[in-house]
């Protein structure tokens, strides 16, 4: 089997740059890509990057300059969570930055291996530079292990493995994940290729269809703002949780609508019953209670309902339906001072009613 092209994959979730790096690390890839996506989550003001790491190492260099670029969201925004595998200049990664794994995660550490060729000028430069860089791994590993330097170049005279629960003793990653993590045949290859000792069974595409879930794991424990250590069943009830929580918030919500409709139907029918308001202006007040309750209440009870005689009506010589002191008022006057009157004197005197209609008519 070939070992694949590193794969990189990024997007952002609540707020958070996910990253997610799976394969060897070639020169000229790595870097460029962190540097665009942290580019433009800069800009969004986003500054939290959640790193899903799963490689058998590579390049060195291009290792370090990744690093650098995600040291520009500062040391303690970036939170790694290895896969099957962190090797060789993967490691590094962990040295700069704090990490999680899964109980079956594998780790290996040896000193930087670079290609020298040339003649003995360029030999010699080569190996100053290769000195150069061994110096910043051992350096970096003793500060991680709490070793010294000397015990450290007794660790890696050759490749040195170590499983979850070793790599958590000596301080590289901070938490186990209690999951077992799923291989697939392009991360069994790379396992093979930098001679990993206990290489798992590939899951077949049977076993994974019958396992597949509609999201990363890890992009859930992200978008639910959980930590990185949180186990499946415990995303799984969290999923639960915020749906019950979201199905009751709709049903409350519907019967609060329900109820603000009625409460507005039951006044306003009253309104209609008063003869406030006539009901072909029923959906006009329905909507505006609805929106606005106390102040359409307000604006409802401040109005007068016809009355089925008016007080203050007596029979004059001027007219028998007009009140004293009104024997000149006429429609704009009943409907500006008393609507009320007016109303009543269209059943006591329609006579006077049509006369003044007359004259209003006249005035137009």
């Amino acid at each position: 089997m070939a070992v694949k092209k590193m794969k990189i994959e990024a997007s952002v979730i609540n707020g958070v740059l996910n990253l997610r790096v799976s394969g060897r690390i070639w020169q000229g890839e790595l870097a460029s890509t962190f540097k665009w996506e942290i580019d433009a989550a800069l800009a969004q003001n986003i500054s939290t990057a959640q790193l899903y790491l799963n490689t058998e190492g590579g390049s060195v260099f291009e290792a370090e300059e990744a690093i650098n670029e995600l040291l520009r969201l500062g040391r303690e925004n970036v939170k790694i969570t290895v896969g099957a595998l962190a090797a060789s200049a993967g490691t590094k990664f962990l040295c700069e930055f704090e990490a999680v794994a899964y109980k079956t995660s594998q780790f290996m550490i040896h000193k930087p291996l670079t290609f020298i060729s040339g003649n003995e000028d360029q030999v010699k430069a080569d190996l100053k530079a290769s000195g150069n860089l061994i110096n910043i791994y051992r350096s970096a590993y003793a500060k991680k292990f709490n070793m010294t330097e000397a015990q450290i170049d007794e660790l890696w005279k050759n490749d040195y493995w170590m499983d979850a629960a070793e790599a958590k003793e000596k301080g590289l990653i901070t938490a186990i994940i209690d999951e077992e993590i799923e291989v697939d045949e392009t991360t069994v290859a790379m396992m093979v290729a930098c001679g990993c000792p206990n290489v798992p069974k590939p899951k077949t595409k049977k076993e994974n269809s019958n396992n597949n879930t509609s999201m990363d794991i890890n992009q859930l424990r992200a978008a639910l703002g959980m930590s990185a250590t949180a186990t499946e069943q415990e995303v799984l009830d969290r999923l639960s949780q915020n749906k019950a929580t979201a199905d009751q918030a709709a049903v409350t919500a519907a019967t609060a609508k329900q109820k603000s409709e009625q409460t507005a139907e039951t006044f306003v029918n009253k309104a209609i019953l008063d003869k406030k308001i006539t009901a072909d202006q029923k959906p006009i007040y329905v909507s505006l209670h609805i929106q606005d309750p106390a102040n359409t209440e307000a604006l409802l009870n401040a109005m007068n309902g016809v009355s089925a005689a008016s007080a203050g009506i007596k029979e004059t010589a001027a007219g028998k339906g007009a009140a004293t002191g009104r024997e000149n008022w006429g429609i704009e006057d009943y409907l500006k001072n008393d609507p009320e009157a007016f109303n009543s004197l269209c059943e006591t005197d329609p006579e006077l009613v049509r006369k003044m209609n007359a004259a209003y008519s006249l005035k137009k």
